[in-house]
């Protein structure tokens, strides 16, 4: 599984949709009816899955999956 599919799954996890119904323009609270709460333990499930340690403040400005995908990428290509 690629790393767009592993952070689509985990997306999924926190909402009522299936990976493959997530699209990149969908918002977090909005679309997903993600909370502070979920959005906190996502964030959380992705710094365990992927290894990486997130900007907190940086983390919680992102609102749609397009631009937490391109956080992510930021975060690999510093690898």
């Amino acid at each position: 599984m690629d790393r767009k599919q592993e952070f689509l799954e985990i997306v999924a996890k926190y909402c009522d949709k299936d990976a493959s119904e997530i699209t990149e323009d969908m918002r977090f609270r909005e679309d997903l009816g993600f909370n502070s709460l979920s959005f906190m333990t996502y964030l959380g499930d992705l710094e365990d899955t992927f290894d990486v340690e997130l900007d907190e403040e940086e983390a919680i400005r992102i609102t749609t999956i397009g631009e937490a995908l391109e956080y992510m990428n930021t975060l690999f290509d510093e690898e």
